[in-house]
């Protein structure tokens, strides 16, 4: 029988190589947990220079698209991810240019981006009086919406031109109570015509056009420039324009050769100043059209046009040299008539011209025959207070025309006051969703309109006026006889608030459109489609400069573009590669905002500066996913946003690659001596010409510094549509 016996050394060992092993896998683990993360950044790091690449070729592409490229054309690319995803994200993304055109004023805005309606503006030089927003309607799937007044019954209408046209036939839709009645597609240069049999109708568009609504197809109406600046005078319309008589009249400060052209054939004149003072240029032509036609014309230097149809009679408002409705300078149209000037305030203003002038009670109107006799030209009027003009042919005042908000100055806002001794009809139509108001002439109060309502309030011989009590103000038309003729504005188009501040910090303001902060990028889709939510915004401030409380000072262009990202995962996540407004940047790694590649903009020689936005956005049916993705980027359009002298220039972006970005733009002041002794101080450098940080280090907003010269300022924006598609192996 044998016995057992423990080895002890045997034991021993076993324990030491199960210790051993424990201690190695041990020793392994925390080799691995410091290891993998190093690991994992490496493949970040792989990911991140490979997309760059791409993404860095794609967009030198879609840029010389934008620049050179002409509606049609396409540019495509294969992108092929690594690990990541390619996405898209319409909510973290934007930018916006902003610009003076008043030496010495300067012009900020922030918080712009947020999707809110709310956002801060700053201009310590002068008083603030009103600010306007129009939605610009970029992207696609987006289209422009017109509505009709309820006094007319019948439209005529044209594309709108700039740049660029549409390759395509620009759709459109005619809508009667949300129901479709009829459609058409327009080439450059077509027409169409409806009848307006009853009420509630509506355009909408794939791109802007040029709308005149009419009254039994008479009627006259200053019509604004399709290349306007900001104080309203231009030098070029496309005229839709029926069939019969036309009547043109054109003035202007400067002598001025005018072209014309249509199927009628063409005509070149020139119109020379008067000698007299404060009398200008004034030019006048009739043209008898056989068929409805687009007519083109031209001036070689800013002017302002009324248009007559079927006859010389109607009745328009008439924008003051600033481009209000209000103001303190007015060049009217030669055209024999009479001149009606309205007093808004609440002391008397005296207007004079050449040979004569008027004293106006506070909140009242007179009528005078225009043009004074003995005078030929354009004789022009001044006021020692901001008041109203309007033109029309007789004194009965058959036709119809915008008056002008009391608070703003402008096409709209909260209040208005209306003093006549004819017999007049007032149309109000809200500005935004819903408004609610009172009127002096009414029984009851407190009138609610939803967006697309309008109401009629008849006046004989008495004064009107109108105070919103909530919401954010209201357009109001006055409507006399039988005829009328009026350019119409998209519905998102001159919404003004009043701002009436002087203050050296940021001011609080309201946009007129509902907040959608905080809403699903869903939400966001359909607002932008409707128009409750702009798409991009144009916002115009105009303050006091010298007498005129409504000068042009300052504009922006806020565009909120899509950004084309790629996702993916390093030691940790959230990290992407990302292309959008011309720019490449990327978080990685760990969420230091980086530019790979800067937005392109083109400066010099001397005070120079242009720039041409690709507004890249996709298209509804796009693809996105973690698979091998085609894209296709096709030109829409191209458009001149401003082309003029500015003072100051600004440029910002949205967080979180806006103070990358505006600091990536100012490499070149490294080389400036004057920077280097005297940082932040830009009223000392003066061996240095581009763009610099503003008001200093650690913001997302440049300013293109030229030591003081003024500015040759061009801006456009090219409208890219992406498609983007699964590639199938």
């Amino acid at each position: 029988m044998n016995e057992l016996q423990r080895n002890e050394e045997a034991v021993s060992a076993a324990i030491a190589t199960v210790l051993l092993f424990g201690g190695v896998l041990s020793i392994i683990s925390i080799m691995m947990v410091t290891m993998i993360p190093v690991i994992e950044e490496l493949e970040g790091s792989v990911e991140r220079h490979d997309m760059a690449a791409q993404m860095t070729q794609f967009n030198q592409q879609t840029t010389n698209l934008a620049e050179q490229g002409m509606p049609g054309d396409m540019v495509t690319q294969e992108f092929v991810p690594v690990d990541g995803s390619l996405e898209w994200d319409a909510i973290r993304s934007g930018m916006w240019y902003s610009s003076t055109w008043e030496e010495g004023h300067s012009f900020r805005i922030r918080d712009v981006i947020d999707f809110d309606d709310e956002l801060q503006l700053r201009h310590s030089e002068s008083t603030t009086s009103s600010v306007c927003f129009s939605d610009m309607r970029l992207g696609p799937d987006r289209p422009f919406h017109y509505t009709a007044p309820t006094w007319a019954n019948s439209v005529i209408l044209t594309t709108k031109p700039g740049l660029s046209f549409p390759l395509g036939p620009i759709e459109i839709d005619l809508l009667q109570s949300q129901v479709l009645v009829d459609t058409a597609k327009l080439f450059v240069d077509d027409i169409a015509q409806w009848d307006l049999n009853g009420a509630d109708y509506k355009i909408e568009s794939t791109q802007e056009l040029e709308v005149y609504w009419l009254r039994n197809g008479s009627g006259s109406s200053e019509i604004r420039a399709s290349d306007a600046s900001a104080n309203g005078k231009g030098r070029s319309w496309a005229l839709p324009l029926p069939q019969g008589t036309v009547k043109l009249n054109i003035v202007s400060d400067d002598l001025i050769m005018i072209n014309g052209n249509g199927k009628f054939g063409s005509f070149t004149e020139v119109a020379i100043p008067s000698e007299l003072l404060n009398v200008e240029t004034s030019w006048s032509k009739s043209l008898t059209l056989d068929s409805a036609q687009v007519i083109h014309l031209t001036t070689t230097a800013d002017a302002q046009l009324m248009i007559s149809l079927d006859t010389s009679e109607g009745a328009t408002a008439w924008k003051s040299n600033t481009g209000t409705l209000h103001g303190t300078s007015f060049l009217p149209p030669s055209q024999q008539g009479y001149i009606v000037l309205t007093n808004p305030n609440a002391v008397s203003a005296t207007a004079t011209w050449r040979g004569n002038g008027i004293t106006l009670a506070a909140m009242s109107s007179e009528r005078v025959q225009w043009p004074p006799s003995g005078i030929e030209g354009a004789a022009s009027i001044h006021s020692d207070f901001p008041i109203g003009v309007q033109w029309q042919s007789d004194s009965e005042a058959n036709g119809v025309f915008q008056i002008g908000a009391v608070d703003t100055g402008m096409e709209s806002g909260e209040q208005f006051h209306i003093s006549t001794a004819q017999a007049l009809h007032l149309e109000v139509r809200v500005n935004g969703q819903q408004t609610l108001f009172n009127a002096s002439n009414l029984v009851s109060n407190n009138t609610v309109l939803n967006q697309g309502d309008t109401i009629e309030i008849p006046l004989e011989n008495e004064d009107v006026y109108l105070n919103t009590t909530e919401g954010y103000g209201m357009y109001t038309t006055a409507m006399n006889g039988t005829i009328g003729l009026m350019q119409a504005m998209n519905d998102g188009e001159r919404r003004c608030v009043d701002v009436s501040v002087t203050a050296s910090g940021w001011v609080d303001l309201k946009m007129p459109w509902d907040s959608m902060g905080g809403r699903s990028i869903i939400d966001m889709q359909t607002a932008w489609k409707t128009g409750t939510y702009p798409a991009s915004v144009h916002m115009q401030m105009y303050g006091m400069v010298v007498e005129e409380p409504y000068t042009p000072i300052g504009s922006a262009w806020i565009m909120q573009i899509s950004r084309f990202t790629y996702a993916f995962e390093s030691s940790v996540t959230g990290m992407e590669v990302a292309m959008t407004g011309g720019a490449v940047v990327t978080n990685h790694p760990e969420f230091n905002p980086t530019v790979i590649v800067s937005p392109s903009d083109r400066g010099g020689p001397g005070p120079r500066f242009a720039a041409t936005i690709p507004s890249l956005h996709p298209t509804s049916d796009s693809s996105v996913g973690g698979g091998k993705l085609s894209m296709e980027v096709t030109l829409s359009k191209r458009t001149s946003l401003a082309s003029d002298i500015a003072y100051e220039v600004r440029r910002g972006w949205a967080e979180p690659y806006g103070e990358a970005i505006a600091l990536a733009s100012t490499d070149g002041l490294e080389s400036s001596l004057d920077w280097t002794i005297y940082p932040g101080r830009l009223d000392l450098l003066t061996d240095y010409v581009g763009w610099v940080p503003d008001p200093g280090y650690g913001t997302s907003e440049a300013i293109w510094h030229t030591a003081g010269a003024p500015i040759q300022f061009s801006l456009q924006i090219s409208s890219l549509d992406a498609y983007v598609s699964e590639v199938i192996a």
